[in-house]
């Protein structure tokens, strides 16, 4: 059985249960989503100052904003 906690970077754990979704930042619906995820505060910046490449988004509603790319992060949560 596969871990059920994913380590994405040094300092960025999610639950593989609760991924929804993983969006390259750069595409119009992950935008249009962000816009509106601005204004419930359920956004997260885990890029720790470098420029943001994916989001994350979880069945609780949050976002998670990522330096790493999404493919990256497809391989470490799915193992794609």
């Amino acid at each position: 059985m596969s871990d059920p906690i994913v380590k994405i970077n040094d300092n960025v754990y999610v639950v593989r249960d609760r991924v929804v979704a993983i969006v390259p930042i750069s595409s119009t619906i992950s935008r249009r989503i962000r816009a509106s995820n601005q204004l419930g505060g359920k956004m997260l910046n885990v890029s720790y100052g470098k420029e943001c490449r994916t989001v994350i988004f979880l069945n609780s509603g949050h976002s998670l904003l990522l330096a790493e790319s999404a493919k990256e992060v497809r391989k470490k949560v799915w193992g794609d």
